[in-house]
């Protein structure tokens, strides 16, 4: 178990089982009464699942975004499968995964019986230092839908959308021409659109794309801040999401899975979004499971004053953010990913070396237990939320 972590001059103040704690002060300032927000879920309560699947009535292209290596995410994503093959969706397009094995996958999760071990190396294929196994099984989640179908049914695809850049390129002294060779095919958010739009636009398939949260906003520019100048620079505009709703502004829709958000003091500092108040109404159900309208809802009213993300806006919302938001627990209710402890071994170690994003890590990493090691670390529920939650002392 994991508990709420008190930090000086902080108190819990939402409830005595909240993990989110805040002056008095500020609660005072910033939180509107809960009572609308509770009211709402009331009258449009939707599992995460119903929600995914629900939006595709209205969108053809509904992006999913999340914080990288929460068991509870990528297990809904496991979930959801099915359902989106029973509505007539039947793609997936994800982050992680490199698209010259393409040719790979459609065979692995087409093929009479599943292949763990192939699914590892098509995973490696894309990131030598992503060994987590709830990824892996995605390909196993669309694998169990296709091998239950009648022999004549269509397929379900599951589309890496990425390429898998060359860290061998990398140098001590590094430099732009070299990052260029490292990144030789461009920057990945606009090669995703790119597959984006050859897999799924041009054959005027529907798709479900799951990636990291800074790749699938649509409507929303993220911002680029000096912390050390305390200044603003610039919007991001070119987003993977956002190139895709640039072309079809109408038919996008951004989903964020509840993460905690980058604070507006520090870069690796942490707080909860919207001052804590959405966790605050879930607490008034029984359920803590649910997905919801931003845009146009009581929730998308939601200000917050103490993130990154609002550096550029005048007055920031949750409705500038995302369109909708799933959330499946507070911080110390959400898990990290398993680790896989095959893999990295002694057979594909030099190559897994060689795949670390940087120069330094190249020369430190030696052997696989190095990799284990932050495999275990990276997915650890204390790295991920950070100054949010804790383990118990008991």
């Amino acid at each position: 178990m994991r508990g709420c972590l008190l930090k000086p001059a902080l108190i819990c103040a939402l409830s005595a089982v909240a993990i989110l704690c805040a002056t008095d002060d500020l609660i005072a300032e910033t939180a509107p009464t809960i009572a609308p927000l509770v009211d709402y879920l009331h009258d449009h309560w939707q599992s995460p699942e119903e929600y995914v699947v629900g939006k595709f009535k209205t969108h053809d292209y509904v992006f999913i975004g999340e914080y990288h290596k929460v068991k509870q995410d990528i297990l809904l994503i496991h979930r959801v499968i099915p359902k989106l093959y029973a509505a007539g969706i039947c793609n997936l397009g994800i982050e992680f995964g490199n698209h010259d094995l393409q040719p790979q996958i459609d065979s692995l999760i087409t093929a009479g019986e599943y292949d763990e071990a192939r699914a590892r190396q098509i995973c490696f294929g894309h990131i030598t230092w992503w060994g987590f196994k709830e990824y892996q099984d995605i390909y196993r989640a669309a694998w169990e839908l296709n091998h239950s179908l009648p022999h004549d049914a269509p397929r379900f695809r599951v589309v890496a959308l990425n390429y898998s850049p060359d860290y061998s390129k990398l140098t001590q002294e590094g430099g732009d021409e070299i990052w260029k060779e490292v990144f030789y095919r461009g920057e990945s958010d606009s090669y995703m659109a790119k597959i984006i739009l050859e897999e799924f636009v041009a054959t005027g398939e529907k798709a479900l794309i799951y990636c990291g949260i800074h790749h699938a906003f649509t409507r929303y520019l993220q911002p680029i801040y000096d912390y050390s100048e305390n200044k603003f620079i610039r919007f991001v505009l070119n987003r993977t999401g956002n190139l895709i709703h640039d072309s079809l502004p109408n038919r996008t829709w951004t989903i964020a899975l509840n993460y905690p958000w980058q604070s507006k003091t520090a870069p690796d500092q942490l707080v909860v979004p919207v001052m804590g108040i959405i966790d605050s109404v879930i607490m008034q159900f029984p359920d803590r499971r649910v997905g919801f309208d931003c845009a146009g809802t009581p929730f998308g009213e939601l200000r917050d004053s103490l993130t990154y993300y609002g550096f550029g806006y005048d007055d920031f919302k949750l409705s500038d953010f995302c369109d909708g938001y799933i959330y499946q627990g507070n911080f110390c209710e959400l898990d990290g990913c398993t680790p896989d402890t095959l893999f990295v071994t002694e057979n594909n170690l030099q190559k897994a070396i060689k795949g670390i994003a940087t120069w330094k890590g190249q020369q430190n990493y030696k052997t696989v237990d190095d990799f284990n090691n932050t495999f275990r670390y990276y997915s650890s529920p204390s790295w991920l939320f950070h100054g949010l939650c804790e383990p118990d002392s008991q």
